[in-house]
């Protein structure tokens, strides 16, 4: 009974887990907050909230805009079927 238990509560823990992925900003829709990102023959959308976490470089002591070509990193979640970015990283512009 223990043993389930902790299969059970092991498994749980694994999906609610995060996952990351890293590529090139090909395209937003700000209207469906869905970024989508490419990194070799792999292209993913992701959605996006308010609770998003978004990690910008400074330049000039001023954070460094999103932009199409921007190479970001993505923590999401599966969530009903959809990528939720957690946190939004830019690496390079």
């Amino acid at each position: 009974m223990v043993l389930v238990m902790v299969v059970l509560t092991t498994g749980m823990t694994a999906a609610q887990e995060g996952k990351t992925f890293e590529g090139v900003l090909t395209a937003v829709d700000a209207k469906a907050h869905v970024l989508t990102l490419k990194e070799g023959d792999k292209e993913m959308q992701f959605t996006y909230s308010e609770q998003t976490e978004l990690v910008t470089p400074q330049k000039d002591n001023k954070d460094v805009a999103v932009k199409q070509g921007s190479r970001l990193k993505i923590s999401y979640v599966e969530n009903g079927g959809k990528n939720v970015a957690t946190k939004i990283e830019i690496i390079e512009v």
